[in-house]
């Protein structure tokens, strides 16, 4: 029975990851997210209410919609917050080029100089006469914005500076996801052995995902999400 929760599970989370799509363009991110995961407390909540082997099976099912959600939106939204940097990351708040203020002699890659146009240095950009030649444009849009930039005058080793990027973030997201089905691991055992009944394990998850209730409404999901916030 515990396979086929698995199974069920497994399958729903798929068929969600399928129609994601669909339903964030129907109903919203901020709902879809919310809902699932206020599923998970409802799934657990009835595990350990329930002694329907039946309801239990369906419960493990819908934790699949919560599994879908969490390896989907927030990554999604972290390349929103990216994407829109001006808006959603505070060090780009008011500059016009989207890319921080980090030096008057740096150019980034992204994106490049017009024909003509001199750099921050004073030359000159491509269709002119300085050797300087333009730079190669990287995935040609800003959703897949790399921060890299050149210095000018300084040895060839030192020219590449990195900035903190889209990959950060979704490897912080990325850890954050595991460490949290390591870190119940580590105490969910002792727990287990004290109340000397399993349903503690789901009374401690139900309980955990009333909290993730509270932390999903506070997550920025788009501008007018930002400006309440901030008020």
């Amino acid at each position: 029975m515990g396979s086929l929760g698995l199974f069920l599970q497994c399958a729903i989370s798929l068929f969600f990851s399928l129609v994601m799509d669909r339903l964030v363009q129907r109903f919203g991110t901020r709902a879809v997210y919310l809902a699932s995961v206020a599923s998970f407390p409802v799934a657990a909540g009835a595990t350990c209410l329930s002694h329907s082997v039946a309801v239990v099976t369906a419960s493990a099912a819908l934790t699949g919609f919560t599994f879908s959600a969490l390896q989907i939106l927030p990554y999604t939204l972290a390349s929103l917050y990216h994407r829109e940097k001006q808006v959603f990351l505070p060090k780009y708040r008011g500059d016009a080029g989207g890319g921080g203020s980090e030096d008057s002699q740096t150019t980034s890659f992204l994106p490049s100089p017009k024909s003509g146009t001199p750099f921050p240095n004073g030359h000159v950009g491509p269709g002119s006469s300085s050797l300087l030649a333009p730079p190669p444009t990287l995935c040609g849009a800003s959703a897949c914005d790399v921060s890299l930039r050149v210095v000018v005058g300084e040895p060839p080793e030192a020219r590449v500076v990195a900035g903190r990027g889209i990959c950060l973030d979704l490897a912080i997201l990325d850890s954050a996801f595991l460490l949290s089905q390591v870190a119940p691991s580590l105490f969910m055992g002792s727990i287990v052995q004290l109340s000397q009944s399993v349903t503690a394990y789901m009374i401690s998850a139900a309980g955990l995902g009333l909290i993730a209730i509270y932390f999903a409404t506070q997550v920025v999901f788009d501008k007018n999400d930002l400006a309440r916030y901030s008020m």
